[in-house]
């Protein structure tokens, strides 16, 4: 039999079996290839660096890792914009990390504790591995699970405000690599996505079947009867430093605009914007060779001046109001707290700070006047008090008062706390 007619075909079927799933670079040839500035189809990338971080959401600041993904793996990139790729949680790379689903009615436990089932629509949460991936602080959602979806758990975690259950992420996770790290897998890298001993299995069988066949002919071998292949690293261009800080800021903004939109939502009387003016003020300085994003940070700004007049006009208001009500609880609240300021660094009502929420800027707890609910200053949390326990409270606070030259504003480090109200409970 001629050998050549027994060759061709097999050698055919052994590449095409690897690469069939691979999709071709942007030119039409197969390939490594660097991730462009853009992408809108889905891809496969291969990690080009050691323990590169697997974020929430596409950005240093507003967003934290869940993971980490090595050199050499493989990824499916759905989107890529701003210099962060999209990418699903799928694959070899992510079987190692896992996630959060909220302990609750909205999910049962099977019998033998090793699934659980979705009875309504719930979140997938992205633990947050910069703080112990601890509950209280794991709040990004990288997927919505439906009713009927089943997961398989790992374990269960309890925190203060809830528990949650430790699963291993389903496919239709999200998250997000900066692109840097990425690069276009060639078709070898790309067919070990998912299935690496399949890929094995069926190209060796391959290579037995050519093998066996060439061993029975009596010609020698042709040129071009051995598949080789070359796999060549394309080298990602490097970012300007005035790229990388443009984008920063931007990102920036982005959070900044985020929180402004939580910061109208709370009545105006005590919506914290004297702290989140400072941010944009700084934004602006820091932006002054960016027309365009100095001009929205300084319009923000405007804004922001205005509504601290109101709010300034509202406190002044808010105080004549106290001191000549007859409500017997406002009278003896605030007769309390100032009778107690002298005995202490600062007397107020503590509550939670959107602004200063633990995200992009550090958590810091705030302590309100009781009769105007301006802010008196910010308490920094400290080993032995669990703030969060005394939202809602007055407290007197002693400790060590000082103005954070970085963050613009009075911070409290207690080093006791009275309680001057009744404590809440849950």
């Amino acid at each position: 039999m001629d050998r050549a007619r027994i060759a061709g075909p097999l050698v055919a079927f052994a590449f095409i079996t690897v690469v069939a799933a691979v999709p071709l670079t942007a030119h039409g040839q197969q390939g490594a290839a660097p991730l462009s500035e853009k992408q809108s189809s889905t891809y496969f990338a291969t990690v080009t660096a050691d323990s590169v971080y697997v974020r929430s959401g596409p950005s240093v600041q507003s967003s934290y890792p869940f993971g980490k993904v090595d050199r050499g793996e493989v990824v499916r990139v759905v989107e890529e914009t701003f210099g962060w790729a999209r990418v699903q949680t799928a694959g070899l790379a992510f079987a190692d990390i896992t996630g959060f689903v909220p302990v609750d009615e909205r999910m049962q436990l099977s019998q033998d504790g090793a699934t659980i089932t979705a009875t309504a629509t719930t979140e997938l949460r992205a633990p947050n591995i910069g703080t112990d991936s601890t509950p209280d602080s794991s709040w990004k959602q990288i997927a919505r699970i439906d009713a009927g979806a089943t997961l398989t758990v790992v374990s269960r975690v309890d925190g203060e405000r809830g528990s949650v259950w430790t699963v291993k992420l389903p496919e239709i996770g999200e998250g997000w690599i900066n692109s840097n790290f990425l690069r276009r897998s060639t078709p070898a890298e790309a067919a070990s996505f998912d299935r690496p001993a399949v890929a094995e299995v069926v190209a060796g069988g391959a290579r037995e079947v050519l093998e066996g066949s060439l061993a029975n002919a009596t010609d020698p071998a042709e040129p071009g009867a051995s598949i080789a292949s070359a796999e060549v690293e394309t080298a990602m261009p490097t970012k300007s430093p005035r790229q990388i800080a443009l984008e920063r800021r931007r990102a920036t903004f982005a959070d900044l605009e985020s929180t402004w939109m939580k910061v109208k939502g709370q009545p105006l009387a005590d919506a914290e914007l004297t702290a989140l003016y400072m941010q944009y003020v700084v934004l602006s300085a820091e932006s002054a060779d960016e027309p365009t994003l100095k001009a929205r940070a300084d319009a923000r700004i405007a804004q922001l001046e205005v509504q601290q007049e109101v709010q300034n006009k509202m406190l002044e208001l808010q105080a004549t109001r106290a001191r000549l009500t007859t409500e017997c609880d406002q009278i003896n609240g605030v007769a309390l707290a100032i009778e107690a300021r002298s005995e202490y660094t600062a007397v107020g009502v503590l509550n939670a700070s959107i602004v200063y929420d633990g995200t992009r800027l550090p958590l810091l707890f705030r302590l309100q006047d009781p009769s105007t609910g301006q802010t008196v200053g910010y308490v920094v949390p400290g080993e032995g008090f669990q703030l969060s326990t005394m939202l809602g409270t007055l407290l007197g606070i002693k400790g060590e008062k000082c103005f954070d030259d970085a963050l613009k504003l009075d911070t409290i480090t207690p080093s006791t706390i009275d309680f001057l109200s009744a404590r809440k409970t849950d």
